[in-house]
């Protein structure tokens, strides 16, 4: 069976033509009122990932989230019970990202080790520029024990997806025979350290660390034979 590895990915997805930096600024919601609604939670969504990113959950608070979005603590109300409830739609929003950009990466591209490729370079891109490669996703406990078994569950779906694309690239052999379940917690271990180690204002950029981590999925660390 061929082993062979494919190029980088071809194009972006066309997810990230809808940025959520993008398409979340409070100020210029356009659309229908669900769809300002819908735009306006997410900046409160994002707004709030990145500094529980930066400063840790315990240490922002719902002002410090109306202060950088310039609103008031009030209007935060509309859209979040509390901050709690704030912290699992940032899980919440990993997962539908995480779930739009591997759905894009399996249209556009066509084997699996492309399809693995797309999905790292995008998703890791998205959590670094737009989430702020937030601590909080490592962290459950925060949440109500109900919306702590709903992530749960997103996350093996998503993990059996992703194992799904894996074995799909072994039998078209653009991926190396492998234990699938490991080589998923391996490189979906390596994207989720990121906010231990990596910071938006360091000198390096999401998707700089992303075409380092495929270059490691690729070819390891061993240098290339002749």
């Amino acid at each position: 069976m061929s082993t062979q590895i494919d190029a980088k990915p071809k194009s972006r997805p066309r997810v990230l033509a809808k940025r959520v930096s993008k398409a979340v600024k409070w100020n210029n919601a356009v659309g229908g009122a669900d769809e300002q609604y819908q735009l306006k939670k997410q900046a409160v969504i994002a707004a709030a990932s990145r500094a529980f990113g930066r400063h840790g959950y315990k240490n922002v608070s719902l002002d410090e989230i109306a202060k950088t979005l310039n609103v008031t603590k009030p209007a935060l109300y509309y859209y979040f019970k509390n901050k709690q409830e704030l912290v699992y739609e940032c899980h919440e929003l990993a997962m539908q990202l995480g779930d739009r950009v591997l759905q894009d990466a399996i249209a556009s591209q066509s084997t699996g080790y492309a399809r693995i490729s797309a999905f790292m370079k995008n998703y890791i891109s998205l959590l670094t520029d737009e989430m702020g490669a937030p601590a909080i996703l490592h962290d459950l406990s925060v949440m109500s024990a109900a919306d702590q078994k709903k992530i749960t569950l997103r996350r093996r779906k998503f993990d059996l997806e992703l194992r799904k694309v894996l074995e799909g690239g072994v039998q078209d052999g653009s991926i190396a025979p492998c234990n699938v379940k490991l080589a998923v917690f391996w490189f979906m271990g390596a994207i989720n350290s990121l906010s231990h180690w990596l910071h938006i204002d360091g000198n390096l950029r999401g998707d700089e660390v992303a075409d380092i981590f495929i270059g490691f999925l690729a070819h390891g660390i061993r240098p290339h034979q002749a």
